[in-house]
């Protein structure tokens, strides 16, 4: 997996790469909570890039909107394929966040 980062409009935009799944949600999870605390905590994360995701994924997502959102931010989430949407749809994920078709829409929503 590979994490980059870039700004638009005020907006932290997250894109990791590859797979988020045991091996590398670890990872992930730490570049969430460093992000959050150095105060960013309004993010998109696009998921555009993204192959696989694992219930250990998930759960990272989960602690990371949980965090953004104890301080007063938001996390959206743009360009889920149809495995990733499947993935946060049947954990239940899906409604914790909002979804966007693509990270224009997500910076603009």
């Amino acid at each position: 997996m590979n994490i980059t980062e870039n700004r638009r409009d005020g907006v932290l935009i997250v894109v990791p790469i590859g797979r988020i799944d045991s091996n590398t949600s670890p990872e992930f999870g730490r570049h969430m909570n460093a992000v959050i605390d150095r105060g960013d905590v309004n993010i998109v994360v696009d998921m555009a890039g993204l192959e696989y995701i694992s219930s250990t994924g998930l759960s990272v997502f989960l602690s990371s909107a949980k965090k953004i959102k104890a301080a007063g931010g938001r996390m959206a989430l743009s360009g889920l394929n149809s495995r990733i949407r499947l993935a946060f749809e049947m954990s239940g994920f899906l409604r914790l966040f909002p979804v966007f078709q693509n990270v224009d829409a997500a910076v603009a929503g």
